[in-house]
């Protein structure tokens, strides 16, 4: 198959991923069990990363740190936002930029799975509008290029994959495991991030000072900060926070579609239904996502939470995401993928992909139905489709 390879591509992780710098990409992030599959573009000759964020940030500090790394610059919170989260304004600096010449001329596809389409459309949003709080609280000479706006340009199309757009209700379906689980990880991310070089895995919450900057010293005598793990967990400046529906639901308030990018979202469903309304797991889930697909799948309906109707819808899901938050932002123009692929695909309007059949890791290849000979051609197939499709989209 041909392709024109104009753009480059981004492949964004979600919440608890990593990207191709970190030693644990010996396990792909992005083709698990299929192989590593930025690999398998490059060597079909297309221009592809899978960068990493932090995996455990808010999706606005991933969006800065995504567009630090495509620039080759230093990672800029911002002021205003530094000062209402209370962690610094600097992370982290990148000596190269992924992709020289980044830019309207030479624009790139953005991909993001799970908590990567939060981060991906905030990233967006900055481009296109930047942020006037950040305008008005920064001198112009030391303004970001990120929250001046003006370069919605930069992103030709943005691909949601399983993506909690409107959040997720296991957040709400485990109230008390989640304040466990996010004092939790966050408590790992200060021991991990404090022995070695960081290297095994990085949590990259050097503006928090729970963990030194990449291959910076390590602060060996302070291993367990209770005190930083208390900041970042109370602070809503977290993925957990972002999670949950109703934060969702405000966030997308502050986010809108860009005239000049072209939106496509596809969401996964990995249950059943038991005849009394609610869901199960299929047999096509994995173990390991059956205890919140089964508390997610008898999610009260009825309910609006901040301006999310809970309808059945929410309560089919991939083990992780709700199949209707993972469809499109519902404060958002919409519509269905196969009523209009054979017309003119407009920008600015999210385009619902059909539900893909699969728990929250089959579309990045994490399914044991892909191993064995032949078996994840149909997993790579279906992104050569996707991507010739993307190449084809006229500017």
């Amino acid at each position: 198959m041909a392709y024109k390879n104009k753009y480059p591509y981004i492949f964004v992780h979600g919440m608890m991923g990593w990207g191709e710098e970190n030693k644990l990409y010996k396990m792909p992030y992005w083709g698990m069990v299929c192989g590593n599959q930025m690999k398998q573009l490059r060597a079909e000759g297309i221009e592809a990363y899978a960068p990493q964020v932090s995996p455990v940030g808010s999706a606005w500090d991933r969006a800065c740190e995504l567009y630090a790394q495509l620039t080759g610059t230093r990672v800029d919170y911002g002021v205003a936002h530094s000062k209402e989260k209370g962690h610094d304004r600097f992370g982290m600096t990148f000596a190269k930029p992924l992709v020289p010449g980044w830019g309207s001329e030479k624009k790139i596809h953005l991909l993001g799975h799970s908590f990567g389409g939060a981060t991906m459309r905030v990233l967006v949003e900055l481009l296109t509008n930047g942020c006037e709080a950040e305008r008005q609280a920064t001198p112009a000479d030391e303004l970001s290029p990120l929250f001046e706006g003006g370069h919605g340009d930069w992103v030709k199309s943005l691909t949601a994959i399983s993506a909690p757009h409107d959040g997720t209700s296991f957040t709400h379906a485990f109230p008390k495991l989640m304040v466990g689980v996010k004092y939790g990880v966050l408590a790992l991310a200060s021991v991990l991030g404090n022995m070695g070089s960081g290297r095994i895995y990085d949590f990259k919450m050097c503006q928090w000072g729970l963990v030194g900057e990449l291959n910076a010293p390590r602060d060996h005598k302070n291993i367990l900060n209770f005190k930083k793990i208390a900041k970042v967990a109370k602070s809503g400046d977290n993925v957990f926070d972002n999670l949950r529906i109703d934060n969702a639901m405000y966030i997308n308030r502050h986010i809108h579609t860009s005239m000049d990018v072209y939106y496509f979202s596809v969401s996964g469903n990995g249950t059943k239904p038991v005849g009394d309304g609610t869901y199960v797991r299929a047999p096509i889930m994995i173990f390991a996502f059956i205890p919140f697909a089964k508390v997610m799948g008898r999610f009260p309906i009825g309910q609006n939470i901040n301006g999310a109707e809970i309808t059945e819808d929410w309560r089919k899901n991939d083990g992780l995401v709700s199949l209707e938050s993972g469809r499109y932002p519902h404060l958002e123009p919409h519509c269905m993928f196969e009523e209009v692929k054979d017309k003119k695909i407009e920008k600015g309007i999210w385009h619902v992909l059909p539900d893909a059949i699969g728990d929250h890791g089959t579309v990045i290849g994490g399914s044991i139905s892909f191993i064995g000979p032949g078996k994840a051609d149909n997993y790579r197939n279906t992104y050569k489709y996707w991507i010739n499709f993307l190449e084809n989209l006229p500017d």
